[in-house]
């Protein structure tokens, strides 16, 4: 058996076989893969899993690309977890000669949170429309991995995780049951070696196994005891949001209630406690037929975008929530996009408030 250093117990067979699978998978095409990274459990096993696997291979055919979705408003104390792990893998890759290249990815500035909420004027996401997650989050994935003709995608997804996600699952599943299909697309497979894994053998995947060292399980277990799951980083399925239990935006207005963010400042997440208030408020704001347009951007007549008035306060709120909690939350340049897009809805004579 395979022991590894500060471990309590050896690396499980359910990961030896996994590990196997992997390198045959790898083998089998010149198919580049993708592999999504949220920092959370699921992506941090499977990573670990690819890393082990592309240790015991002596010579490398193609890059693993690992790809990262910094949507702008992940919730900072994650964030920057990610980043700090990302930075530390880099360098272990590059110790043991993978063949692994790290991506973050941003939306493009019109897709930006606050550029679509403060600039353009949409009304914060809802279950009705909620028009975060594809901007956000799927998009600009998609766009790193529809350069190629074809690729596989690795995804930490398994069964038993809730009723959707199997559900899912079996829609998509196979001929192979590590191999699902993403919808009507020939392009892009989509391979999961950890289907089958449990929760108790994930957490067993990311304590017992010495490599990638990087990838700390206490500190995972740490966010997960304060927080709550992550939000996908590519898309599965167009009906579940990621707004219970996870780990994600912290401007998610998706649900009424942030039980994550929430339960973070409890745990001693204090600088976090000015954007919990901005939500909050942003969430009944939101609502307030004074701020909303009465006519749409078509020109009929209905709840339109929020007003400039509304957004001038919004942005306000943000650089008061920005000042005091000496978080940044908005870039500059998405600042600036702001002011231009104002100017375009006053100069504008299609846009009528009321």
């Amino acid at each position: 058996m395979k022991f590894c250093s500060n471990c309590l117990s050896p690396i499980s067979g359910k990961d030896k076989r996994a590990i196997a699978l992997i390198k045959k998978e790898y083998f089998k095409d010149d198919r580049p893969w993708y592999l999504g990274y949220s920092g959370g459990k699921d992506s941090s096993a499977l990573l670990t899993l690819v890393f082990n696997a592309l240790i015991e291979i002596p010579v490398h055919h193609k890059e693993i690309n690992i790809i990262y979705c910094d949507t702008g408003v992940e919730i900072p104390t994650v964030s920057i977890y990610v980043k700090n792990t990302i930075a530390a893998l880099e360098i272990e890759s590059n110790k043991f000669n993978l063949p692994i290249k790290f991506n973050i990815v941003k939306p493009k500035l019109d897709d930006r949170y606050f550029v679509k909420v403060i600039g353009r004027g949409y009304p914060p996401p809802t279950n009705i429309f909620r028009w975060c997650t594809d901007r956000l989050r799927i998009n600009p994935v998609k766009s790193i991995i529809n350069q190629q003709e074809k690729s596989t995608v690795l995804l930490g997804v398994r069964m038993g995780e809730s009723a959707e996600r199997d559900k899912t699952i079996k829609k998509y599943n196979t001929n192979s049951k590590y191999y699902l299909n993403q919808g009507t697309s020939t392009k892009t497979k989509i391979f999961s070696p950890i289907v089958n894994y449990s929760l108790k053998d994930i957490w067993s995947t990311l304590k017992h196994n010495a490599f990638p060292s990087s990838i700390d399980h206490s500190i995972i277990g740490q966010i997960y005891k304060d927080a709550g799951n992550e939000c996908p980083v590519y898309k599965e399925t167009k009906g579940t949001p990621c707004g219970k239990g996870r780990f994600g935006c912290w401007t998610c207005t998706v649900v009424r209630k942030d039980k994550s963010v929430e339960s973070m400042i409890t745990n001693g997440h204090n600088s976090l406690d000015e954007l919990f208030k901005f939500r909050n408020w942003l969430i009944e704001f939101r609502d307030n037929p004074k701020y909303r347009c009465t006519v749409r951007r078509n020109g009929d007549s209905g709840r339109g975008p929020i007003t400039l008035t509304g957004r001038k306060i919004i942005l306000d709120k943000l650089l008061y929530a920005q000042q005091m909690s000496n978080l940044k939350l908005i870039e500059d340049h998405e600042i600036k996009r702001i002011y231009q897009l104002w100017k375009v809805d006053i100069n504008n004579d299609k846009y009528k408030e009321a």
